[in-house]
């Protein structure tokens, strides 16, 4: 998305950790864990990865509840682990940004990683759709620690939400009003996999609708979240999108739409975004949440905007 952010180019960013709790991947080298089970992505690259980063073991919180419990067997280690242990690695391995992608719905093993950037002064990106940069408690208790919390839950580069919200402002922009929509997504990956239980995809769904709201759609009746898990796509998503609006002299318009893309790596460029701007607003002196960087790489930020101005709001920070 940007060659450089605040200076820092792609190649300026580290991998030196990983926290999980699959057994398969726990006190591994990060390039081994790439081939578990659980791992449906495409391995592409090993840009900014250090091959002999190790997979520590995160606590076992909710992390695996639902379906995903199925699948991952759990390290004896994760079972042993605690915040405090977590906030004492992100010291030693030299953390300066945390990544937080846990399962959708994990609340509480989300919020414990939080805690333990907060104790260990580290600033966080948070893919994931749990309410942390919109809880104003914990926006302040970063902004004490000296640390940025950047969120909630990562758009893709291309992905479903931004297209969606793209062509939604579009014909509001040349004077249409949308009178419905709906937005469906299927995978077969882990994430999908995970949100076919309903209990943990309700916040994907208040999360994609916040961000249709932040591109004007209000009072219109409509949907968007996921809505299967088929195991052969593996990591390809497919997203379908339809909008219906009206025109001059109450003509109508219809838009159908199919997106279909590699879910995983989809996200790689907007992180690399993330991970940049949430070192450098550090840089600046800044602390706490950050709006400039976070309405374009989020769907539910703390203050959302449309695209063309969340675009504008973070180049002029990235610059």
């Amino acid at each position: 998305m940007c060659h450089t952010v605040g200076g820092y180019r792609l190649s300026d960013v580290r991998v030196v950790a990983a926290f999980d709790v699959d057994a398969a991947k726990v006190g591994r080298p990060l390039a081994d864990a790439f081939t578990a089970p659980s791992v449906s992505a495409t391995e592409f690259t090993q840009l900014g990865i250090d091959r002999d980063s190790p997979v520590l073991p995160a606590p076992l919180l909710d992390g695996l509840d639902g379906p995903l419990g199925t699948l991952v067997e759990t390290s004896a280690a994760a079972l042993e682990t605690t915040s405090e242990s977590v906030a004492k690695a992100l010291v030693d391995h030299e953390v300066h940004v945390l990544v937080i992608t846990l399962p959708t719905g994990a609340s509480r093993a989300i919020r414990m990683f939080a805690q333990a950037a907060i104790a260990a002064g580290v600033t966080v990106v948070n893919a994931t759709p749990e309410k942390l940069a919109r809880d104003e408690d914990l926006r302040r208790r970063f902004a004490d620690a000296g640390a940025v919390l950047l969120g909630d839950d990562l758009r893709s580069h291309v992905g479903a939400t931004s297209l969606h919200t793209t062509l939604i402002e579009l014909l509001i922009s040349r004077g249409l009003v949308p009178t419905s929509t709906y937005q469906l997504n299927v995978g077969g990956n882990t994430d999908f996999l995970n949100l076919a239980d309903a209990n943990r995809s309700a916040s994907k769904f208040d999360s994609k609708a916040n961000a249709l709201r932040a591109a004007g759609l209000t009072d219109v009746a409509g949907t968007a979240g996921p809505t299967g898990y088929i195991g052969h796509l593996a990591d390809t998503k497919v997203c379908f999108a339809n909008i219906k609006a009206t025109s001059v002299l109450g003509s109508e318009l219809e838009i159908d739409v199919k997106l279909t893309v590699e879910d995983s790596p989809n996200a790689a460029g907007v992180i690399a975004n993330a991970v940049r701007a949430g070192q450098t607003a550090v840089d600046r002196g800044l602390s706490g949440s950050v709006d400039d960087a976070s309405a374009l790489l989020f769907k539910s930020p703390p203050h959302g905007l449309p695209e063309s101005e969340a675009r504008a709001s973070f180049l002029n920070f990235a610059s």
